[in-house]
């Protein structure tokens, strides 16, 4: 490809954008002199409009209504010991600070107490 920049015949490369340690996004450069090329995003309404038209064709082929949207019974409410503020995650052995017993993961407890997510 010719980038639009440098002029130059080159090829496009990955970079992540990162916001701290966290990977905000990906966007495509070129190789030879880094600048973030144009890239055609589709907007948020269009893919939308595109998911409710699979969602028609679906129920047309099926020949019933359209598929409603399903939410799983019981997703909000893990009361697993990962999901417990008291549990500790260490390389070697992983403890929950009420008991400062070995915990398992997936292990379930009277003292559950769902950790505070930012």
């Amino acid at each position: 490809m010719r980038c639009p920049y440098c002029n130059e015949e080159s090829f496009a490369k990955k970079k992540l954008l990162r916001d701290g340690w966290k990977i905000a996004g990906e966007v495509e450069v070129c190789a030879l002199c880094g600048k973030e090329l144009p890239t055609a995003k589709p907007e948020a309404a269009a893919a939308a409009g595109l998911e409710t038209e699979r969602k028609r064709r679906l129920a047309s082929l099926l020949g019933a209504d359209a598929p409603e949207t399903v939410k799983l019974a019981g997703t909000e409410d893990r009361r697993f010991c990962r999901n417990c503020r008291h549990f500790i995650v260490h390389p070697f052995r992983n403890v929950c600070a009420l008991t400062d017993r070995e915990a398992d993961p997936m292990g379930e407890c009277g003292g559950f107490t769902a950790k505070v997510r930012a």
